[in-house]
């Protein structure tokens, strides 16, 4: 540093009361900035990034809480790969044997059954020992289904209409009627279904998409806001903001804290967000969009506006304290903003991902960076609404940095009490 600040009041020992701080500080921040050799903007918004970059991503917190999160969505695939089983084997006795192929195509579609030749004499020992879920077979012209403790509904009802379909044939072929032909009259006859926007995903799968999306979202906004907000407190009570404010201009720091703090982020979020994407494709837990890079290359996208619109609303609102313990009651209303999308996003969406109210929702900020990439995620947003979000999101930030930056420069060489919210938005 050119030029070191020294601390209103220090040398004398007087006591310099907390309103004419502010000024005292100005004093002595503005010669090194506006001389011939002060740093351009670039530079000094570059170096205040990089010294966030390098201060954070070697602290422990980062390391292990990366690799927690990283471990912990192993540990969840790993979980999935040994609950997920295979095919329930289902006997079926020599008595029952021309039935397997009615009993194949009515199971279709009706859970994963596999149906295999059993004897009688070893379908008690193999239903006892767990190598067969259940045994088909037959007595008379009824079917029996035997099984060791508890019938699946499901199984159940395949046999029903397996045994119905059966007797329907019999019937047939007996009153002289070609089955086959009749079977393609019928099926001639079904109701079609047509999907003006038909689902790629379940109804589960659904759910799932929308709360790791918005849920991955939020915890990042909230943790690397919180995290500069605590850092801007931390600057300030140890007065290092005057030191630094005595080269570079307080629009300058902001600045480049921001953007530090978002490389850090970013990083996290693009490591968690690939191996997430590396599981859930090897699980087959989830079907992810067609275009799954360019999804993540969205989410990463709105966790830059979404982070740089919600962080600096919280150093502005933090630079009007002077103590950590002061600090959780000017950032409540900021937080209210972000908690209030993320809640929207799992009741409305979970009821009606194609309601209105969630659509226009989605378009306006604050409540954008979290709404929309859900809805990107199901595929169900159209182009013309991501656009328009965009724009909108882009041109709140806008409005906003230069509202938080004129908070932040009127507050934070101000220690003592807490900075009104009328002269932090003072314009000088």
């Amino acid at each position: 540093m050119s030029t070191v600040a020294r601390a209103p009041g220090e040398a004398t020992g007087r006591h310099v009361p907390d309103g004419e701080q502010t000024a005292a500080a100005g004093r002595n921040t503005a010669g090194p900035q506006d001389g011939p050799g002060a740093l351009s903007a670039r530079r000094a918004v570059g170096l205040v990034a990089r010294r966030e970059i390098s201060s954070r991503m070697r602290t422990k917190s980062f390391v292990l809480s990366t690799l927690g999160l990283l471990l912990g969505l192993g540990a969840y695939a790993l979980i999935i790969l040994v609950a997920k089983e295979g095919p329930a084997k289902i006997g079926v006795e020599p008595e029952a044997a021309t039935m397997r192929p009615v009993l194949a195509a009515v199971a279709e579609g009706a859970g994963d059954f596999e149906f295999v030749t059993a004897h009688g004499d070893r379908s008690d020992r193999l239903l006892r020992d767990g190598d067969l879920s259940a045994v088909i077979g037959r007595t008379g012209e009824q079917l029996t289904l035997t099984v060791a403790h508890e019938t699946d509904e499901n199984l159940l009802a395949v046999v029903r209409a397996a045994a119905s379909e059966e007797r329907t044939t019999r019937e047939l072929e007996r009153a002289g009627v070609d089955p086959v032909e009749f079977r393609e009259r019928v099926a001639s006859s079904t109701v079609r279904v047509d999907a003006l926007e038909p689902s790629e995903n379940s109804a589960a799968e659904q759910f799932a998409l929308i709360l790791s999306s918005t849920g991955l979202l939020y915890s990042f906004f909230v943790f690397y806001g919180i995290m500069l907000a605590q850092g801007v407190v931390e600057e300030k009570s140890s007065r290092v903001v005057e030191l630094l404010l005595s080269t570079i201009r307080p629009w300058q720091l902001l600045a480049g804290k921001l953007t530090g703090v978002a490389v850090v982020g970013l990083t996290q979020l693009v490591l968690l967000g690939s191996a997430a994407v590396v599981l859930a494709q090897g699980t087959g837990a989830i079907t992810l969009p067609t275009a799954v890079g360019g999804a993540l290359v969205t989410l990463g996208v709105w966790f830059l506006l979404g982070f740089f619109l919600f962080a600096a609303m919280l150093a502005a609102a933090a630079a009007r304290v002077s103590r950590q313990e002061d600090l959780q009651g000017v950032v409540q209303p900021v937080m209210l903003l972000i908690t209030t999308p993320f809640v929207l996003g799992i009741a409305l969406l979970s009821k009606d991902a194609h309601d209105p109210v969630i659509e226009w929702l989605s378009l306006v900020p604050p409540l954008s960076p979290i709404l929309m990439p859900a809805r990107m995620l199901l595929g169900i947003a159209p182009l013309w609404q991501i656009a328009l979000s965009l724009v909108l999101a882009v041109a709140a930030l806008a409005g906003m940095t230069r509202v938080a930056g004129r908070m932040y420069a009127n507050s934070v060489l101000r220690s003592g009490s807490r900075v009104p919210l009328a002269e932090a938005l003072r314009l000088r």
